[in-house]
């Protein structure tokens, strides 16, 4: 699902595994309104796509079945097994948001839906840098998070999580080298569409 600390998102995700599966489920409903957002980005990505926190694999799941070209990440075992399981055509990685670093498969796109939203005031700068590192040149990312007027943490039903104002993570996607193309600034949901600024050489 998410990232930061390690031991303790793998932990607490991993014991409630079923409980996520049960909630999310495994497949994108027909009424699911993030299709209204997630489904017209992947329609302007020209290349592969990585679904990084993909936990039960739906929204990899939907976006394959719509034709695009991806895969999915994500550190909890359980939810990865889960998620092959439901979609046995799929790869699926098991892996954390700082290895796309290190990868040498380079997207042309990243949908992180709510994969950041339990990573602290330390983590987050690293994360971000992280899926600039996993982008093309000019790719693009849409990431989803929880805004509020104020950074501060708070209790979420998995895990403490934590809220940014719209400003604040802009900036920092522009500190990470993105460029923010559009953002929807709702409370608590938001999402940035950003691209993937030319690495200077």
């Amino acid at each position: 699902m998410s990232w930061a600390p390690k031991p303790q998102i793998e932990t607490a995700y991993g014991s409630q595994a079923a409980d996520v599966s049960n909630m999310l489920g495994t497949e994108v409903s027909a009424d699911d309104p993030d299709r209204a957002v997630i489904e017209p980005w992947a329609n302007t990505v020209s290349g592969p796509i990585v679904d990084v926190g993909s936990g039960t694999g739906r929204w990899t799941g939907q976006l394959a079945k719509l034709g695009h070209t991806i895969e999915g990440l994500e550190p909890v075992e359980k939810l990865v097994a889960l998620a092959r399981q439901a979609h046995p055509g799929l790869t699926f990685h098991r892996g954390w948001i700082d290895e796309l670093s290190d990868t040498q498969n380079n997207w042309a796109g990243i949908l992180a839906w709510y994969t950041i939203i339990h990573l602290g005031p330390e983590e987050l700068p690293k994360a971000l840098v992280a899926l600039r590192a996993g982008l093309v040149d000019d790719g693009s990312l849409l990431m989803s998070f929880f805004s509020g007027p104020y950074a501060e943490a708070f209790g979420h039903p998995v895990t403490t999580a934590y809220r940014w104002p719209m400003s604040v993570m802009t900036q920092a996607l522009e500190r990470a080298g993105f460029e923010v193309r559009h953002r929807y600034g709702g409370s608590p949901h938001a999402y940035i569409i950003a691209r993937a600024v030319p690495k200077q050489t």
